[in-house]
């Protein structure tokens, strides 16, 4: 399938790599208003054609898919074009900025045969992709809920940097960086959550970021409650994650791509250290094997490179996506709802 790349920044360069693996999809054009940054791009990558016109691009290119990369208040219009002329999209996170874009959008496909997803990367991951398996198959019982502690360093450039623009955002960094635990609540306990409780404190140095602590909790609709910790406050980026089952627990670190399996287990001496044995083993063979694919430079490619061969299939076979319309509508309605209450929330003393 023919595929063009709307938005030559940074991350564009991560996904050229990650489609140079995917043998179902050539990348056939690039579009940026930036002539410079669009023609380097091309030079860089060795895409024949790039354009600074949209338009023109979907008018003369024979399209089955384009990858809209540009930044998040820019999607929709980019989208719209694409759905209108019946091209499949692919959204880097989020959505939309608000729910009223993301309606805008969904309305607009219910003319089109067009598919959409978005980029949830963190799903395409190694462990997340075994994670919703064993949930499938029933291995870890039904899901009772989970807990995200998501946490970033002060040192980060878009924390630290007062004029960033995701300060600018409903809900400040925490807007930008919300989406990303909400979508992985999403897929352990169902696309529609409902809030329970939020709590937000100001514990840093930036005096641009009025919260930089923040606890909630949310409840499935279908199944199960989840908690969510953001900081960035830590000493160390980290992703974890407990998936709490009838039957077993899981343990998952999605920066170091580990997957822990916890069933039951007795209060003898000697169950106790053979599991101590099992869980070490299998945390050694893991590491080993994610410290391998991180010096290839894998780490990053191979969830795009899975998001790009899914996306294409279903384009293909019609067959049901990972991420669909309605779940990231949901992500968007939510990060909103939380965006909101947060930006309500009397300023901490």
């Amino acid at each position: 399938m023919n595929l063009a790349i709307v938005g030559c920044g940074m991350v564009a360069n991560e996904h050229l790599a990650a489609l140079r693996r995917v043998r179902e999809a050539k990348v056939v054009a690039l579009c940026d208003q930036d002539k410079e940054a669009v023609m380097r791009m091309s030079r860089k990558w060795n895409v024949s054609d790039s354009y600074t016109d949209l338009g023109k691009m979907l008018n003369e290119q024979d399209l089955s898919i384009i990858s809209v990369l540009t930044p998040p208040q820019a999607h929709v219009p980019v989208a719209i074009e694409a759905i209108k002329r019946n091209i499949n999209v692919v959204i880097e996170k989020p959505l939309t900025m608000n729910t009223a874009e993301a309606s805008r959008l969904l309305e607009t496909m219910k003319n089109s045969t067009a598919k959409l997803t978005v980029d949830y990367i963190l799903l395409f991951s190694k462990v997340m992709l075994q994670t919703s398996q064993l949930i499938r198959s029933g291995r870890i019982g039904d899901v009772l809920g989970a807990r995200i502690d998501y946490l970033g360093t002060g040192n980060d450039p878009m924390t630290s940097t007062e004029s960033h623009w995701s300060h600018k955002l409903l809900g400040g960094r925490l807007g930008e960086m919300l989406p990303h635990p909400i979508y992985v609540v999403q897929s352990l306990i169902g696309d529609e959550l409902s809030v329970d409780t939020i709590v937000a404190e100001k514990r840093g140095k930036y005096p641009w970021m009025r919260y930089d602590e923040l606890n909630v909790s949310l409840r499935g609709t279908k199944r199960g409650s989840a908690s969510i910790h953001v900081s960035f406050n830590a000493p160390r980026d980290a992703i974890n994650i407990d998936v709490y089952g009838t039957r077993k627990i899981l343990r998952l670190d999605l920066i170091n791509q580990t997957l822990m399996e916890l069933g039951e287990r007795s209060l003898s001496k000697v169950d106790s250290a053979k599991d101590l044995v099992r869980q070490s083993s299998n945390l050694f063979l893991s590491t080993i094997k994610n410290t391998m694919s991180f010096l290839r430079g894998g780490a990053m490619q191979y969830p795009l490179r899975n998001l790009y061969a899914s996306f294409v299939d279903s384009v293909a076979s019609g067959k049901d996506q990972l991420v669909t319309p309605h779940m990231a509508f949901e992500t968007v309605r939510i990060t909103e709802q939380l965006c909101n209450s947060i930006d309500n929330l009397k300023s901490p003393q």
